[in-house]
């Protein structure tokens, strides 16, 4: 059983992995060719071109992994039935749930370790990717530290900056306005430059003036140094993680979907539908091999194209169905979550009917 276990993973394994790097490869062209202007306007060095290239690539092996997983099982299934290995397997008294067995425990391992994948190396990457995007081509994006407003939780303070040095973790051009349960401007705080003071867990301002509301009269003063207690909004949130919930850390993703939920539950439905997409992505390899392991095989002739188109519409129903789900939880008209369970029951009703539907007429 051993045998037929490596058999059947070694056969799936081989022509999903390389199906997928054929994929990646097209997409890496594609994306090259299109940024080819750009290359060549700012005059960028090969090495950054390729750089920039392999910094793209976890994001496109995700983008192609459940297509390429899809398509191997698709095959190994097909040519099992084409060449009557299927018969043959069946006869030794084998069940079809055994033969699918180590296929689908596979493919759990790679889930898992897309899932891991996912939330490391390709963030980290993406991050650097849109970093040097901004630097070499000066294009806008949510991972660029400049121009940062940040406000806490509850609206009672906002705080601007010109910029944000992470390996400083200073804040410079910062701009400080506090307000009170009335939403009325208390106190406004220009200054140079602002470090995080991780022992009073605030912001220490440097060399600024200080703008201060009371009884309707104003009062300025100047300043070398003032500790701004009430200014307690972490480090971490004028980072370029910190302003998309999908390349956040997850424990930071949850502090600011619990927090937002408070404040603004339309957001809050957006947030949510967000980082839960981000966190299934993976999910959708192993949903897609399973469609694959429930579609119907017996087919008279062409088994293995009409076993891959009738795999590839079940896909895009899947997809489909989850966009529109999608549109639906941002929206507010239903949970966030069933964005990730609607379109997997949706599918997989699906192929079990085509399957029921193949059986009584096969």
């Amino acid at each position: 059983m051993k045998l037929l276990d490596r058999y059947i993973i070694s056969s799936i394994l081989r022509v999903s992995l390389s199906t997928l790097a054929i994929c990646t490869l097209l997409v890496v062209a594609v994306e090259m060719f299109s940024s080819m202007n750009d290359y060549v306007t700012n005059a960028l060095p090969f090495q950054e071109i390729l750089y920039l290239a392999v910094l793209g690539l976890p994001e496109y092996l995700m983008m192609c992994a459940s297509v390429s997983f899809l398509f191997g099982t698709t095959f190994f299934l097909s040519q099992l039935e084409s060449n009557n290995e299927m018969i043959m397997l069946l006869n030794a008294g084998l069940g079809y749930r055994r033969i699918c067995s180590p296929a689908l425990v596979m493919t759990l391992v790679v889930t898992i370790l897309a899932f891991i994948f996912s939330q490391t190396i390709m963030i980290d990457a993406g991050i650097e990717h849109d970093r040097l995007s901004v630097e070499h081509f000066g294009q806008t994006s949510t991972q660029d530290s400049s121009n940062i407003s940040v406000s806490s939780l509850d609206g009672s303070c906002i705080v601007d900056s010109s910029y944000f040095s992470q390996e400083l973790g200073r804040l410079f051009d910062v701009t400080f306005v506090s307000k009170d349960d009335e939403g009325k401007v208390r106190e406004r705080i220009y200054a140079s430059y602002a470090d995080w003071s991780p022992e009073e867990d605030c912001w220490v301002l440097h060399e600024g003036r200080s703008y201060e509301v009371e009884d309707g009269i104003v009062e300025a003063s100047f300043f070398d140094k003032n500790v701004v207690t009430s200014l307690d909004i972490q480090p971490q949130m004028f980072t370029s993680q910190a302003r998309d919930i999908r390349t956040m850390d997850i424990p930071s993703a949850l502090s600011y979907l619990d927090g937002i939920r408070r404040i603004d539950i339309d957001m809050w439905y957006q947030s949510a539908t967000e980082f839960i997409l981000r966190l299934t992505s993976p999910l959708s390899i192993f949903v897609l091999v399973a469609i694959s392991l429930l579609m119907n095989y017996r087919f008279k002739k062409n088994i293995f194209l009409f076993s891959l188109i009738q795999s590839l519409c079940t896909a895009v129903v899947y997809y489909v169905v989850q966009m529109l789900i999608s549109i639906m939880c941002e929206q507010g008209i239903i949970h966030p979550a069933y964005s990730a369970i609607i379109p997997v029951v949706t599918v997989l009703v699906l192929s079990l009917s085509i399957r029921f539907i193949g059986r009584m007429h096969g």
